[in-house]
């Protein structure tokens, strides 16, 4: 063992560029990188490295300052993320929809006192659309790492009077039961888990843990080192190149991207291979903009999906790339490296600097977000539109993803003397304040069960939800005698039978990554099985329990998928001034092919008269137009965004599934 240098090493920085370019592909769309995310996994390792290493060689010299410690985070971190900052409002007054301004408002208040991974915690997302559309997204990662220097140095100070030894145990204690945490919510809280840091503190403390073995000389060497390094690396590509969204995360998955950091920074040197490659001048040189180019990149990325009538192709995407690495460049050489100099940019002002900072954006983002977005900067026929957008599962009433039946306060119309049961989705919440409507005509009541993202099948989940609680507590109240004797299944069927990526075959539209994977009640994936057949049998299982409590059930089959979000496409056409005439309408034989595995799972079932189906695809297809699927009447959207129908939508379809309800209560 040789004791490795504590100067500056260019690897890491190679490192970094390891890190940032899957992070900035993969939200850029690049199908190919599925887990470039990990690339954050990545940081996170490296920056409890050097953090650490910092700290316990200044604790071990009797030099140690919390004072100059915070001064160093502030001239790293703040004047590149105020400058982002700074030069996303005025792109965000100008792109963002109200609703859109008002999230923007709230991340940037957050985002300012390091605690947006907080608020994203809350709306619970990060992959899919919800990527897309958020500018400041990518800071959760930052308010992480914030929240982690509060507390760490703060712990190695008290510890370290009791010896290296001690401060090394206690850190390996933590970063253990922190990946405890992280694997056991890693099913069950998802959001969660991936945001906060209980469950992200192990992969900072991994390398943490790496500090300590270095600075006490340990380092490998020789022919070990270099098989470590380039173990290392294939770990983080075999990460970035197979894992996806689907995979559960934070937690034993993420082991791949840690540990594989972990060797790299452990073996890899100038004298070897991965060293070698790492230290290539391209390598370091976007090393030293990586900071840059993560905080660039997301709200590039996400203005431009905003200011588009389409979604951005990926010519446009690698411009946007380019771009992105472009401002990371110029603000390195003229934010980032002066305000690090501390004979150009004295502590005072940085502290000073930073404190107003934090003020003016906490302040601003706080006033667009009490604004509501201030509408008045859109003519009234846009804000007319856009007023569509906020109709978000009105059939929820209080009831979703609270599975605990009978569903107090999910009820229409309880006076009435006959009930109807709803069980669903989203899907299923977008459909029933307009069912109820037409229900209450026919003298029925409408009870819901919705639980967002979980279809109405037994034995199914996704990945992050927990669908089989809300699917038992449904039979579970469908099992008792005083429950409906009338069930309506409402749910996004294609996410269960074919959930490959969805491409409506209209310029401009990019395809979407698959839904979710199918997984059994007890959240194993279902291998060597296609996922049409495991749907299938899930559902026609869950016709024959329905049938066997004595059920007569409504199944309604897929809502068309439009692919582009309806309401801010006609809001954006409309601003724009672009031709209203422009046809928004789908293949219906696109539609139609997507459909099939669902219907060929349902037309066996249809021999019983307790079985009824409603196709919206009767409603919305080949209406209007021939071989098309509509998504707009005279410029009023049958969808609230890309695949939820809005409440004029939902009024099409509800009329024809009250029918078929009726009749069934009328036959009883």
């Amino acid at each position: 063992m040789t004791k490795p240098p504590l100067s500056y090493r260019p690897e890491i920085d190679g490192l970094r560029t390891l890190a940032v370019v899957p992070v900035v592909l993969f939200h850029a769309g690049f199908s190919v990188f599925a887990g470039g995310f990990v690339g954050v996994d990545v940081f996170f390792v490296i920056s409890g490295y050097l953090i650490t290493t910092i700290i316990l060689r200044e604790c071990d010299q009797g030099r140690f300052s919390i004072l100059r410690f915070y001064e160093r985070r502030a001239r790293r971190i703040l004047p590149a993320l105020f400058l982002v900052m700074a030069c996303s409002l005025p792109l965000a007054w100008w792109l963002l929809f109200p609703k859109y301004f008002v999230d923007y408002g709230e991340s940037l208040a957050a985002t300012s006192v390091f605690s947006s991974n907080i608020l994203f915690w809350k709306e619970r997302g990060y992959f899919g659309t919800v990527a897309e559309l958020k500018p400041l997204l990518h800071t959760w990662s930052l308010a992480v790492e914030e929240q982690f220097y509060i507390f760490f140095p703060l712990g190695v100070m008290m510890l370290w009077r009791f010896g290296f030894r001690t401060v090394g145990v206690a850190i390996a204690l933590v970063a253990v039961g922190s990946f405890l945490l992280s694997d056991i919510l890693s099913t069950r809280r998802i959001a969660a888990n991936f945001f906060l840091l209980p469950s992200r503190a192990w992969e900072l403390l991994a390398g943490s843990l790496i500090a300590i073995w270095l600075l006490r000389g340990r380092a490998p060497s020789g022919r070990i080192a270099e098989i470590g390094a380039l173990l290392g690396l294939g770990m983080i590509a075999a990460a970035i190149f197979v894992l996806d969204e689907h995979v559960p995360f934070p937690g034993r998955a993420t082991l791949l991207p840690v540990v594989g950091t972990v060797l790299v920074i452990l073996c890899a040197r100038p004298d070897n291979l991965a060293g070698r490659f790492l230290g290539l001048g391209p390598m370091v040189g976007i090393g030293l903009i990586s900071y840059s180019a993560y905080l660039w990149h997301q709200p590039v990325f996400v203005m431009a999906r905003h200011g588009s009538l389409t979604a951005p192709g990926m010519p446009e995407m690698l411009g946007l790339t380019a771009l992105s690495f472009g401002l990371a460049y110029l603000s390195w050489k003229y934010v980032e490296t002066p305000f690090r100099d501390a004979e150009r940019v004295s502590r005072r002002s940085i502290f000073t600097g930073s404190l107003v900072g934090i003020a003016v954006f906490c302040a601003v983002g706080v006033f667009i977000a009490r604004g509501g977005g201030f509408d008045w900067r859109f003519d009234p026929q846009t804000r007319a539109i856009l007023a569509l957008d906020d109709e978000d599962g009105r059939g929820r009433k209080g009831c979703a993803d609270a599975p605990g039946l009978p569903p107090e306060g999910c009820v229409f119309n309880a006076q009435l003397p006959e009930r109807a049961l709803l069980w669903g989705d989203s899907h299923a919440m977008a459909l029933a304040e307009r069912l109820a409507a037409e229900l209450a005509d026919r003298g029925i009541a409408l009870e819901t069960a919705t639980t967002s993202g979980c279809a109405a099948m037994v034995n199914f989940a996704q990945a992050a939800r927990d669908c089989p609680a809300s699917q038992r507590a449904a039979l579970d109240y469908l099992a008792r005698p005083d429950s409906p004797d009338i069930v309506i299944l409402h749910s996004r069927w294609t996410n269960a039978f074919n959930p490959e990526p969805y491409d409506n075959g209209e310029p401009g539209f990019a395809p979407r990554p698959p839904a979710l994977k199918v997984l059994r009640a007890d959240g194993a994936e279902n291998a060597g099985m296609p996922q049409s057949e495991w749907a299938t049998q899930n559902f026609r299982e869950t016709i024959r329990a329905l049938a066997a409590l004595g059920k007569k059930v409504v199944v309604v089959g897929n809502v068309p998928d439009p692919g582009w979000h309806v309401v801010r496409h006609l809001a954006r056409r409309n601003v724009t001034g672009r031709a209203l005439d422009e046809d928004l309408s789908v293949s219906a034989d696109i539609v139609a092919e997507r459909d099939r595995a669902f219907l060929d799972a349902v037309a066996p079932l249809l021999a019983t008269p307790d079985v009824r189906l409603v196709n919206p695809f009767d409603v919305f297809c080949n209406t209007i137009s021939a071989g098309r699927c509509a998504s707009e009447i005279e410029d009023r959207p049958l969808y609230r965004d890309n695949n939820h129908l809005s409440l004029f939508g939902a009024g099409f379809l509800a009329a024809d599934v009250a029918d078929d309800v009726a009749d069934l209560n009328t036959a009883r």
